[in-house]
């Protein structure tokens, strides 16, 4: 099963960049996991960007990084036995990671599945762009990775039809 993974953290450029918020949505819409952060950054660290567009849409409740990890490790353990990320960006992959934190997972593949070919496929940018009319809120992680599932789900349906 895919699991659809988006971050948001304190820029690009920012080294290193600190995570403020991660999400999960299970392929099949049955599970998602949402979590913000509350001491891997602060304001000082965000770049203007991320003040403009990613903190406003913040909802919280923010939590500390040892919880945030164990929140994610249960939910991980409820997971089917075999899990496989999917996002557009090594950054975000690795931000997984290190929130699982070690030993890794075991329900959890040690590679992701890469969306950024889709980006360019017209038949996935038209279904991302079509979910954010229906939840404007682009830069909120979960947001964006209900946005991917939805993106992954209509071009799978359109290799379906085409028989590829």
């Amino acid at each position: 099963m895919l699991l659809f993974l988006d971050t948001e953290y304190t820029g690009l450029g920012q080294r290193p960049p600190k995570l403020i918020s991660l999400a999960l949505v299970a392929e099949d819409g049955s599970r998602e996991f949402y979590v913000e952060l509350s001491d891997t950054w602060t304001l000082d660290d965000c770049t203007p960007f991320v003040l403009r567009e990613v903190l406003p849409l913040l909802d919280g409740p923010r939590r500390p990084l040892d919880v945030a990890r164990a929140q994610l490790s249960a939910w991980l353990e409820d997971a089917p036995r075999s899990v496989q990320i999917a996002c557009d960006s090594e950054t975000d992959w690795r931000f997984l990671l290190d929130l699982a934190g070690t030993p890794q997972p075991p329900s959890l593949l040690d590679h992701y599945f890469d969306l950024r070919p889709l980006i360019d496929t017209a038949i996935y940018d038209r279904a991302v762009t079509a979910y954010y009319e229906t939840d404007p809120h682009i830069h909120h992680a979960l947001v964006d990775a209900r946005a991917y599932r939805k993106g992954w789900l209509v071009w799978m349906d359109s290799r379906k039809e085409s028989g590829t």
